[in-house]
């Protein structure tokens, strides 16, 4: 299968994502999307990597992860993420489909999430997200986690960007 793989947000400015303390959404996406990628090349998928480090605004950083994508003519798209909640009460993971669609592979990630501790929050309509709609290949955005929330940052501390990768990788192959 050919994948594509996009470490939401970029290093620094426009796109940057949300940050908690320590935890820093754009460095966590590259954790667990460069082990992502090398686990599932090592089961003989064709993966590409679409992560824009920077950009001049939201909306090129959005452009640019699309074309990417696009050009690769994947099977499959990718984008990896950490939510938070202005509350900080939210907790668990996440998969946002087109038209909330129930793909087979989101409700694999879901339920492997899950078996690692996380709340399975569903799949969810993700048509309003440019990277979801824009995307020719069927598109998931998986929201790992939420980096605001102490019972997630401590099941994120004791598995590490490895045990989510892990995770996701025996979802999709």
């Amino acid at each position: 299968m050919k994948i594509a793989i996009n470490c939401g947000h970029t290093e620094s400015g426009a796109g940057y994502g949300a940050v908690s303390g320590l935890y820093k959404e754009s460095l966590i996406t590259r954790q667990v999307g460069g082990e992502l990628i090398r686990l599932l090349r090592a089961k003989g998928h064709t993966v590409y990597d679409c992560t824009v480090d920077s950009a001049a605004s939201q909306n090129a950083y959005l452009k640019d992860v699309v074309m990417m994508a696009n050009r690769t003519k994947a099977d499959l798209f990718i984008s990896l993420h950490c939510n938070a909640s202005s509350s900080h009460a939210g907790y668990g993971a996440e998969v946002y489909t087109y038209r909330g669609k129930k793909r087979d592979q989101a409700v694999h990630v879901l339920y492997e999430l899950s078996r690692l501790g996380f709340r399975n929050r569903g799949i969810k309509d993700g048509s309003a997200f440019y990277v979801v709609a824009n995307t020719i290949a069927p598109a998931l955005l998986i929201e790992m986690f939420f980096l605001d929330n102490r019972t997630d940052q401590t099941l994120y501390s004791k598995l590490g960007y490895k045990g989510i990768a892990k995770a996701i990788s025996e979802a999709i192959a």
